[in-house]
């Protein structure tokens, strides 16, 4: 099947993958995903809701009837262990565009 695209309905996993920063890795430090299309609210994802790949990879789960139809894109909101902020975290936001268009079959 070439050129389909996964329709409202569809459940899908998602890799989520940062390099390391320094010498820390994703198993290092707290993060979160939110999964959105334009049509409905963000789902979020806990790191402890992901699962682990490796110490760089995450797999997320993602059913297409709670995002909607439209882009899907993912906002990862890290918190990174930096002992140059007064509470010891720095916040590392990135918006990811998937690549994956959502239809509605009608």
């Amino acid at each position: 099947m070439k050129n389909t695209l996964p329709l409202v309905g569809t459940k899908l996993k998602l890799n989520v993958h940062i390099d390391p920063i320094g010498e820390l890795t994703m198993k290092d430090y707290d993060f979160e995903v939110e999964v959105f299309c334009s049509s409905k609210q963000p789902i979020t994802i806990a790191k402890e809701d992901a699962i682990p790949v490796d110490d760089n990879n995450y797999i997320v789960l993602v059913d297409t009837n709670e995002v909607g139809a439209g882009s899907l894109k993912c906002k990862v909101t890290a918190q990174i262990p930096d002992g140059d902020f007064p509470d010891g975290l720095r916040t590392e936001v990135v918006c990811i565009d998937t690549g994956i268009n959502i239809i509605r079959a009608y």
